[in-house]
């Protein structure tokens, strides 16, 4: 029988004149899963390093509905691709580019508000599939070295191959909430027959990262980009609840499968 649990994390932003300000954040999770051959689906970077400042110039935070934090990618000057468990629902969602520290009003971050943007019509929280929406910003962002566009992948590279979650979720299971600095992980994907072995329900529309080791994203790198070689493939979708560090895979929505989806609703192509 499949059980369904509710997961609640909180992070409390201090810096004053960031959207965080003052307030609590919720991570956005979506709804766990638990299968009878593995351990509790849940979204959840541990293992890594700080990230260069402004070396992923298309990562994003996301702040929604004065509540919950999560990560994007910037694919054009007007829209931002993430996790449609982080958008589900929302109302509004303050998008923040050009951010290194998240706490502090650095010259290179730019806001915008928006109310418009996409759930896929087939995601479904409760097996987390179809993981993916888009967001509009009101207006083009300018570009410049800190700010700019990632571009959509049209093929997958191979099993073993290593690539580059980033984001600013919590840096360890003990972690009382997320990082204030980017951070990134370099990590090998994983087939996905050896992934689906673990959850039961991993599908070609997937793409999964091997943690071993206590390598991988954790609570709030949610909708953030899984890197490589000048292309975003994933969107952060899944990981274990037994833990960001207990070395099970983490799962990503695998953006080729999503291609025809995303250019219906922006126009952007690989």
């Amino acid at each position: 029988m499949i059980a369904k649990l509710a997961l609640l994390f909180v992070c409390v932003a201090v810096a004053s004149g960031n959207p965080a300000a003052g307030k609590e954040w919720h991570w956005k999770s979506p709804r766990p899963l638990v299968t009878p051959i593995g351990p509790v689906k849940s979204n959840r970077i541990v293992g890594g390093v700080e990230a260069a400042p402004h070396s992923w110039p298309h990562q994003v935070a996301l702040f929604i509905d004065g509540m919950y934090f999560c990560g994007g990618s910037l694919i054009s000057s007007e829209w931002v691709l993430t996790a449609a468990h982080c958008m589900d629902g929302a109302g509004s969602v303050v998008v923040v580019m050009g951010a290194h520290d998240i706490t502090a009003n650095e010259p290179e971050q730019v806001s915008m508000t928006s109310t418009d943007f996409t759930v896929h019509e087939n995601y479904n929280g409760f097996t987390i599939t179809n993981d993916i929406s888009v967001i509009r910003l009101p207006s083009p962002v300018s570009f410049d070295a800190n700010i700019n566009a990632v571009s959509l992948p049209s093929s997958d590279p191979a099993v073993g191959t290593i690539v580059t979650p980033s984001g600013w979720g919590k840096d360890s299971d003990s972690a009382s909430g997320t990082t204030d600095l980017l951070r990134q992980v370099d990590v090998p994907i994983m087939g996905t027959a050896d992934c689906d072995a673990v959850y039961g329900s991993v599908t070609d529309n997937q793409i999964c990262i091997d943690s071993v080791g206590g390598k991988g994203t954790c609570n709030g790198d949610s909708g953030g980009p899984l890197n490589y070689n000048g292309v975003t493939l994933g969107i952060t979708s899944f990981g274990a609840a037994a833990g960001c560090e207990a070395g099970y895979p983490d799962a990503f929505t695998r953006v080729t499968a999503y291609l025809d989806w995303i250019q219906a609703q922006t126009g952007v192509t690989p």
